[in-house]
């Protein structure tokens, strides 16, 4: 039985969407990851960031307010190179990713799908995504690495208005 719940819910995560990603997606149809859900709200007050989002700080974010926390030539030279590095790695695990998706949808395209087949490849699906995770993560975790402490904290009063 538990087997079962958990090959449906990796056959839910893998299919394909024109909606936009549910709670728990980390990688989209596009390639993009993201930590935690969307944090697009109709409501005035903004939305809490996650415990882990809370703690870094997204690359748009420091490209955008670089003059405000008084990001040096050295600092901006040294994110650039982190994003740079960031999405070629990205890249790079987005395509081996579709392709291990590829082979998951041919193992469940015919009428009786081989269980013990379509989990093994369910799981490498679910180990390419944890690859784009920790990429995403190590990226995020090096820019804030760059930052000092006040530029940290002028970025963190940013993000709260």
């Amino acid at each position: 039985m538990r087997r079962s719940v958990l090959f449906f819910l990796i056959l839910a995560a893998c299919a394909k969407r024109s909606e936009p990603p549910l709670p728990g997606d980390s990688v989209s149809a596009s390639g993009t990851v993201q930590l935690a859900a969307p944090k697009f709200s109709t409501m005035p007050e903004p939305v809490p960031l996650g415990a882990i989002e809370s703690k870094l700080f997204a690359p748009d974010l420091v490209m955008e307010h670089q003059a405000a926390i008084k990001l040096d030539g050295a600092q901006r030279e040294s994110v650039l190179k982190e994003i740079d590095r960031g999405q070629s790695e990205l890249t790079h695990l987005q395509w081996d990713l579709q392709a291990e998706k590829e082979k998951l949808v041919t193992i469940l395209d015919v009428d009786k799908v081989d269980e013990k087949k379509a989990n093994d490849q369910a799981t490498r699906v679910m180990e390419q995504e944890n690859k784009i995770k920790s990429a995403h993560l190590g990226m995020l975790v090096r820019i804030k690495n760059l930052l000092t402490p006040d530029q940290q904290k002028k970025l963190r009063e940013i993000r709260g208005r």
